[in-house]
């Protein structure tokens, strides 16, 4: 890269650099035994891809406990049959034709509403566990309480 000094071959790191690299790495190995260890045994291997998937992200900012293992498998559950109805849709096609005594008519797969009933489930569950931009608003503690008052000793 051209500029106006050299380039040198060797770039100064803050002393804290190191130290943070490896509290970052240590959180990560924290974060993957968790995951691992809160991992419900016999699950099929598309609920685990999910899984996989979604509870390191939650165990990052602290949405993965014990208490919520059950919640979060039954997203791992409903996501995984989403994406089968889904691709049963794409495969089959959304509609069928019925020749009935009012001539021909162009009718929904009964998949589509099961897969609209299960889009609603899932949307549900996104928002309990705060995995949408909207809802992750309301897990963070930016505003407050009421009552803390920060100037009160001023």
């Amino acid at each position: 890269m051209a500029g106006r000094y050299k380039q040198s071959a060797t770039v100064s790191q803050h002393p804290a650099a190191a130290a943070n690299e490896k509290a970052a790495a240590d959180k990560e190995k924290e974060i993957a035994e968790l995951v691992k260890q809160l991992c419900p045994r016999g699950i099929s291997k598309d609920e685990r891809r999910v899984w996989s998937r979604v509870a390191p992200d939650l165990a990052r900012v602290g949405r993965l406990k014990p208490l919520f293992v059950d919640y979060v498998l039954e997203y791992c559950r409903t996501k995984v049959e989403m994406d089968e109805l889904r691709q049963f849709i794409v495969d089959n096609d959304r509609t069928y034709i019925v020749d009935g005594r009012n001539g021909e008519q162009i009718k929904n797969r009964p998949e589509v509403g099961q897969l609209n009933e299960v889009k609603r489930f899932w949307n549900s569950m996104v928002a309990q566990l705060g995995m949408s931009p909207a809802t992750e608003l309301r897990f963070n503690d930016k505003q407050g309480s009421l009552f803390d008052d920060d100037f009160g000793s001023i």
